[in-house]
């Protein structure tokens, strides 16, 4: 049985709104893929909007209603900062979420930053994902932000990681920030099951009516598409 692809776009009075849906969309696919396969794969991305997302997940109700011990959750992308940086997306999910639920240590994979070199990192990572992640249970659900350029993830317009079949992880210097990153590529990305996009802010406004434009066609962001659902959760900021 195959399903069509659906992309959803909602709009949300504000981030907190928006967080809300997203979380709830989480219980629901957490919740689902455990009764399915007993286990839920979730990619986190950094950014501000995921963080109140993850102080939400972090209390009740969420909290409560999510199969923690049988969840494994991965980053879409890293920058190659040590894991204690304020940089790190890790960090980031670790002091909002991580350490506040029933997650256990194991299932948290952290992209390895320190004493590696990028290349050997992505490497690593992607042996890490595929014990969980594979063509016969791919990821449940990708979180992903965009930048003001159209980038996802790592993945910045024009780069070579939008059409790497060969890599689901690679390393990328990318040149706009001055900084190495890890990241997943679009075609791993486009694999998943389930998407969810989370943009809030007016100063997104201009690049989400340029994806959904014809004129963003190639935009990294707008070449996502999950193979079952695509969610796009945006504020009113956001959608202009």
């Amino acid at each position: 049985m195959s399903t069509k692809a659906t992309l959803v776009k909602t709009v949300w009075p504000d981030a907190l709104a928006l967080s809300h849906a997203a979380a709830n969309l989480i219980v629901t696919e957490s919740n689902k893929a455990v009764a399915e396969k007993g286990f839920f794969t979730l990619a986190l991305s950094g950014g501000s909007t995921p963080k109140l997302l993850f102080s939400l997940l972090a209390q009740a109700p969420y909290k409560n209603n999510i199969p923690w011990h049988k969840t494994i959750i991965t980053f879409g992308d890293e920058r190659f900062v040590p894991p204690a940086s304020e940089e790190s997306n890790y960090k980031m999910a670790n002091d909002t979420l991580l350490k506040l639920v029933p997650v256990p240590k194991k299932n948290i994979l952290i992209v390895p930053t320190v004493k590696v070199t990028p290349a050997r990192s992505a490497a690593l990572y992607e042996a890490a994902v595929k014990k969980h992640v594979s063509s016969k249970h791919p990821f449940d659900l990708i979180l992903l932000g965009i930048g003001e350029e159209g980038h996802t993830a790592s993945i910045f317009p024009n780069s070579p990681l939008l059409f790497d079949k060969k890599d689901k992880v690679k390393n990328i210097w990318v040149e706009e920030k001055q900084i190495d990153r890890i990241s997943f590529t679009m075609p791993f990305i486009n694999q998943a099951k389930n998407i969810a996009f989370l943009v809030s802010g007016q100063s997104k406004a201009a690049i989400v009516k340029k994806i959904f434009s014809k004129s963003g066609a190639s935009l990294p962001a707008a070449m996502v598409k999950a193979k079952e659902n695509t969610f796009w959760f945006l504020d009113e900021a956001a959608a202009g």
